[in-house]
């Protein structure tokens, strides 16, 4: 499936026409740099936005509405790209041809979306306290609970030991003691500049022409006159040091996390190999972590590894007794070792193949993953399409997945230490 671009003063849209889903989807994105002084406060943007409009003020009326839409959804997302941070709203509706046929409710869906952008709920010319209220409590909801997951917990600390200073070293949730300061007033301004500073990327999955969705779209949003902000990530291979970090917490088990650096971002060659190695090394249930490690060994209660080529960066991640801390650390740098020596066998380097191939199947039947996958490659600058990017992955070699090793060198370790006696179910 390839995307067509149409442009809408400075703002994109990409529209995929298709008729393989019985829902359509269209969503709006901005994205901008990833900085502490603003990434709290975008976050608590969107959830502000997604309470109503001046035509429907209330959560209740703004969903009894979208229920006479034929139960649309309206998502929001805020996710990190690179240096970058990328805020919008997302709607997933029934296509056209279940609601008599033509546009169907595309544009009562486009009016709703531009109305919880541009016309939010207001009081006195900033945004409603009480909802400000409510979503600051919501925030802080989400930061303890982001605490309270201990692996992601020691993983959001290694990502901070690996990129230092960097912007993708900040979280999205930012700090608790941070959200009092937030109130409707410097909430408000912080929108406004963001309307000002930066236009939306448009994405719509279904069966309308895609000039007639970008006729909607310049129907009901303002002109887009600013300049987006360009894309930017420190893609950088690591130096050979290796920053480490202990802490313990209330639990039965410990949290391992080990980070990685390399100069290969998804616009390098070996992009697809550095895929295919994440999946040999701890991707899928097929990998050297999960079977050799966990399985063979008996070393820990979970291991697995993950990949972000926006950034060049590949974490590994561990669940053990604190006891197993220091051979489960040991055997999953040995499996990485032998990765890179070429200790690779038929049978893994085949399951890898299978696993991403089957990922990149499933993109195909995601209007949202469809979505993420073209937002995100044109952010980066590529013109790739799904298939373009999954045939490359077909075409790596064992020989690719060894060049790809050499450009890894771990930059990080953080250990959660469990300081109660007994097991626990993985967490």
């Amino acid at each position: 499936m390839k995307a067509t671009v149409q442009s809408i003063g400075k703002a994109k849209l990409f529209c995929i026409s298709t008729d393989r889903f019985k829902s359509e989807y269209f969503s709006l994105r901005f994205t901008v740099p990833l900085r502490s002084d603003t990434a709290q406060q975008n976050a608590l943007i969107t959830a502000v936005l997604g309470r109503g409009t001046k035509r429907f003020p209330t959560k209740l009326a703004l969903n009894r509405h979208l229920d006479e839409l034929y139960s649309t959804a309206v998502s929001t997302r805020n996710q990190r790209l690179g240096d970058m941070q990328c805020i919008g709203l997302a709607a997933d509706f029934l296509g056209a041809r279940y609601v008599g046929g033509g546009l169907g409710i595309l544009p009562q869906v486009i009016s709703i979306m531009a109305e919880l952008v541009y016309a939010p709920v207001m009081q006195d010319g900033l945004f409603s306290r009480e909802y400000v209220e409510s979503e600051k409590s919501n925030l802080r909801d989400a930061i303890r609970s982001a605490i309270n997951n201990p692996r992601s917990y020691a993983l959001s600390k290694c990502r901070k030991l690996l990129c230092g200073d960097e912007p993708y070293a900040l979280s999205l949730l930012g700090k608790e003691q941070t959200v009092s300061d937030i109130t409707a007033a410097t909430l408000t301004g912080r929108y406004h500049a963001l309307l000002h500073e930066i236009v939306p990327t448009f994405f719509y999955v279904g069966n309308t022409d895609p000039v007639k969705v970008a006729a909607l779209i310049r129907e009901q949003f303002p002109p887009f006159d600013a300049t987006p902000a360009p894309y930017t990530a420190i893609v950088k291979k690591g130096d050979g040091d290796i920053v480490s970090a202990q802490e313990e917490m209330p639990l039965c088990q410990g949290k391992l996390a080990l980070g990685f650096r390399s100069d290969v971002s998804l616009l390098h060659p070996l992009a697809p190999a550095t895929l295919l190695l994440n999946e040999i090394y701890g991707g899928s249930p097929a990998s050297k972590l999960f079977l050799n490690v966990r399985e063979r060994r008996s070393l820990c209660y979970h291991c697995s590894s993950s990949v972000d080529l926006y950034k060049g960066v590949l974490f590994a991640n561990a669940g053990m007794t604190p006891e197993n801390r220091a051979r489960t650390e040991e055997a999953m740098l040995q499996e990485f070792s032998s990765l890179a020596k070429g200790h690779i066998t038929k049978t893994e380097f085949e399951a890898a193949h299978r696993s991403l191939a089957h990922s990149y199947q499933q993109v195909f039947d995601n209007p949202a993953a469809l979505s993420d996958f073209y937002a995100g490659r044109d952010l980066i600058g590529s013109h790739d399409t799904v298939e373009d990017f999954r045939d490359a992955v077909s075409r790596v070699t064992r020989d690719d997945v060894i060049e790809a090793a050499e450009h890894i060198r771990q930059g990080a370790t953080f250990f959660l230490k469990g300081t109660l006696e007994g097991e626990e179910g993985e967490v």
